[in-house]
């Protein structure tokens, strides 16, 4: 008798288990070669064809990083800015920051201006003409964020899934 109830107080915490495991799972994961940005609680999807198509912008810059080896190159992408317009025209108006995560949960952020000024952040999607790769296959990609302004690379968040105005 002991034991059957020792076996079905196992099978229900192990049900109890599995729905809280199913309760807690992350929502809106991201879905890799696709970039979601969230203007005012509305997201839009962008794939990597839906980014080639809007106007590219290329420029050379070194990201230095102290974790691992610098990256140097012709970066080309969209700048931030018309991508967020493309999301939605009056989205300096819905915010006071822009805040960009990467796949593995890795946030920068940015104020307002420096997103506006001309060809300061991009959106990058290519170095020297090949794509920036994936996380799964050990590139930086597909989406990048690099910022020309900043010496350093501690803002130029690769495996870049999501962009938000907060």
């Amino acid at each position: 008798m002991k034991k059957k109830h020792i076996i079905i107080i196992l099978i229900l915490m192990a049900a109890i288990i599995a729905v809280l495991a199913w309760l807690n799972r992350p929502e809106n994961q991201p879905v890799s070669g696709q970039l979601s940005i969230t203007v005012s609680g509305k997201t839009v999807d962008y794939t990597m064809e839906d980014i080639k198509a809007m106007p590219k912008v290329e420029f050379e810059k070194e990201i230095v990083s102290s974790s691992q080896e610098n990256q140097k190159g012709m970066f080309t992408g969209v700048t931030l800015n018309d991508l967020l317009t493309a999301a939605n025209p009056d989205w300096q108006k819905q915010g006071t920051m822009v805040v960009c995560q990467a796949e593995d949960g890795y946030v920068s952020s940015f104020d307002m201006d420096e997103v506006a000024t001309d060809d300061n952040i991009i959106v990058a999607y290519m170095i020297d003409g090949k794509s920036l790769g994936t996380k799964e296959d050990g590139g930086k990609g597909p989406f990048r964020i690099v910022v020309r302004d900043d010496e350093f690379g501690t803002r130029s968040t690769y495996w870049l899934s999501q962009i938000e105005v907060q």
